[in-house]
């Protein structure tokens, strides 16, 4: 009996100190961040959209963790709405991490959502473009499972833009074409990058090396891109000479012989082709060589892209170059050249012959001669 009143009595013990401890206990409660959350990105001026890049990333929302004064986890939610009041709002996506990104196809929701279009022939009602709008985004953090004390950040604006298209098939915008498999360019947007639209063509030439490159839509903007994955799959065939690059940017990769070509994208036929770029030869009896192919002939290098030149004696008489060794054709002679618009150094005329020579009329002697056809000249050094 005695033994039993001292276990009763170890036990009552047992339990006042346990109940003391639970009184003690610290009771952690969330608050809400009172320094609130904001976006720590820096946004573009302008964002592009396009059914062509709606697969692309946007742009990435970035934040600092939200401070609750507790350990727990922390829910973001990010929100985006086509008022400032966010009366009505769709939530883009919840995370625990401190980044999300924004894919075009989101802001094209939006912007079907404002009554924009792609479509340049439709307006607003005073007459101005419908293809441009706002956007706002805010953060919501929540703190444990039940979405306690929950902060929301300052709403961020953005400007979207629908790239318009021309519904005629036969007009186009121009392309730039930008990465390390173009020598020249690399990954800067350049004007010599530009691929021109005619006739819902675009071409332009450039020197092709080992690495990759893609297509953008408008000059610096990195969200507007056109990679290898939109051409096929909206069904061009594609040069030999390009590969997909398997990356994360869809880019395009050049598995050619390195050297100049010009690429083609025929919108119409859907294909985008590539053709190497050759150099120059002079035949004629100004020129040495006379006329015939030979060690002697004068090669014009094309060092750069549409320039080609070489160190030349000229004497009295006619000429014209061939773009091709050893093959006779009238394709680069006085009258071509003329007929596009070429400024040509007056110590050349038209010999008035049908092949339309060019003849010499200068002084003979050795000269620098340059046919730049960015500049569309022909000039004598």
């Amino acid at each position: 009996m005695k033994k039993l009143t001292i276990l009763f009595i170890a036990f009552i013990t047992l339990f006042s100190l346990n109940a003391c401890s639970d009184d003690n206990d610290p009771i952690f409660v969330a608050k809400p961040d009172v320094d609130g959350i904001a976006f720590a990105n820096t946004f573009a001026a302008n964002y592009l959209i396009s059914e062509a890049t709606k697969a692309n990333i946007a742009d990435r929302f970035i934040w600092e963790s939200a401070d609750f004064g507790v350990p727990t986890n922390i829910t973001y939610e990010l929100q985006g709405a086509t008022t400032s009041d966010f009366a009505a709002f769709k939530v883009v996506g919840t995370t625990s991490e401190n980044n999300m990104p924004v894919i075009v196809a989101t802001l094209l929701d939006f912007a079907k959502e404002l009554g924009l279009d792609a479509d340049p022939t439709t307006t607003n009602p005073d007459g101005s473009a419908n293809n441009k709008g706002q956007v706002y985004f805010r953060l919501k953090a929540s703190a444990g499972t039940n979405g306690a004390n929950a902060t929301l950040s300052e709403s961020q604006v953005i400007s979207i833009e629908w790239v318009e298209t021309v519904a005629t098939g036969t007009a186009c915008p121009s392309l730039w074409a930008v990465g390390d498999a173009l020598t020249d360019i690399a990954w800067n947007f350049k004007p010599e990058g530009e691929l021109v639209c005619n006739n819902n063509v675009l071409q332009f030439k450039a020197r092709f090396g080992a690495g990759n490159f893609r297509f953008f839509q408008e000059s610096g903007n990195w969200s507007s891109a056109l990679g290898f994955s939109y051409y096929t799959e909206e069904g061009y065939t594609i040069d030999a000479n390009l590969a997909s690059a398997e990356d994360g940017d869809s880019n395009f990769k050049f598995v050619g012989t390195p050297g100049i070509y010009t690429l083609t994208i025929d919108n119409t036929n859907k294909t985008i082709e590539m053709e190497l770029s050759t150099n120059l030869w002079a035949v004629g009896d100004a020129v040495p060589g006379g006329w015939s192919f030979s060690i002697s002939t004068a090669e014009f290098v094309e060092a750069t892209p549409n320039i080609w030149s070489a160190n030349i004696i000229l004497s009295a008489g006619v000429f014209r170059f061939f773009h091709e060794f050893n093959t006779w054709d009238t394709n680069n002679n006085f009258a071509y050249y003329e007929d596009a618009g070429f400024t040509i150094d007056p110590k050349f005329e038209n010999d008035g012959t049908g092949d339309a020579n060019f003849k010499f009329i200068g002084a003979p002697g050795s000269y620098k001669l340059t046919i730049n056809a960015i500049t569309k000249t022909i000039t004598l050094e």
